[in-house]
């Protein structure tokens, strides 16, 4: 991304679910690329994940509460289910949910950003 893009993106008034989901698909791939699960390395990931994912919302919304939760699991014929909803202004505030997945995994990065000041 072009440099004079980001400084107009930093210190967003409100949350873009379309950035803020390309900025998260790519900390994800970036890395679990090609790994395969393995259960030895997946507090390792989930930890690198939620941190970059933390420092790089806050860096760009930083009026804003920023809240990560990650969830690494083996591909298998079991199903998960996953819900997640917040109260909000929903003028500015926002949330989105990626899922990434290679042969062996999935993963699912759920994002709230919370503004710290109202939008009036």
């Amino acid at each position: 991304m072009p440099a004079d893009h980001l400084h107009d993106l930093v210190d967003m008034k409100c949350f873009d679910v379309s950035y803020t989901t390309d900025i998260i698909r790519n900390i994800v791939e970036n890395i679990l690329n090609k790994n395969q699960f393995n259960m030895e390395s997946i507090d390792k990931w989930d930890r690198q994940i939620v941190d970059t994912c933390q420092k790089s919302l806050s860096e760009i919304y930083n009026s804003f509460k920023i809240i990560i939760t990650t969830m690494i699991i083996p591909k298998n014929d079991e199903n998960v289910y996953m819900g997640n909803a917040c109260l909000w202004d929903y003028k500015v505030d926002g949330s989105t949910i990626i899922k990434w997945e290679n042969d062996s995994m999935y993963c699912v990065v759920s994002a709230f950003a919370l503004s710290l000041s109202s939008a009036s």
